[in-house]
């Protein structure tokens, strides 16, 4: 199952990097993701939340893209396959977040695929607007210090 969704942010594309680049910050705009524990070298993370309503537990790689994104992958948990992708590109007025999402569900959750597909729609729509507004607000303290440089 594949899902996804973009939206403009109005940073610019540096603020943008910047917020996505600090994967502690998954724990505010992942609504699956109730905690997170970033590796030292930051290429990996171990990750405690909900899916579905259910408790789950699993562990990730990430890779940062030249564009500022980043590709996530579960490499262990409680699905077969877990991929998530962040690409960014800057456009007139901030920033175009696009952000694609790849579930293998379990057999037992297959009948419920269009319920489960409306709620990973609701949280894709969701962590976009958290993102959204978080990486706007990086942005105004960064001009803020500027200014009082």
């Amino acid at each position: 199952m594949n899902v996804n969704r973009r939206i403009l942010i109005s940073a610019p594309h540096e603020s943008v990097r910047s917020y996505l680049r600090d994967l502690s910050e998954i724990a505010h705009y992942e609504s699956k993701v109730d905690s997170i524990a970033i590796s030292p070298a930051g290429e990996s993370a171990e990750a405690r939340g909900r899916f579905f309503g259910m408790p789950w537990h699993g562990t990730f790689s990430f890779q940062f893209a030249p564009d500022g994104g980043y590709h996530g992958v579960m490499l262990s948990g409680p699905l077969k396959r877990m991929e998530c992708r962040m690409m960014i590109r800057p456009v007139n007025g901030g920033t175009m977040l696009e952000h694609d999402e790849e579930y293998e569900l379990p057999l037992f959750l297959r009948p419920l695929r269009p319920l489960v597909r409306r709620w990973l729609d609701h949280t894709l729509e969701t962590e976009l607007d958290v993102i959204k507004e978080r990486a706007e607000a990086l942005n105004r303290r960064l001009q803020l210090q500027v200014l009082e440089a």
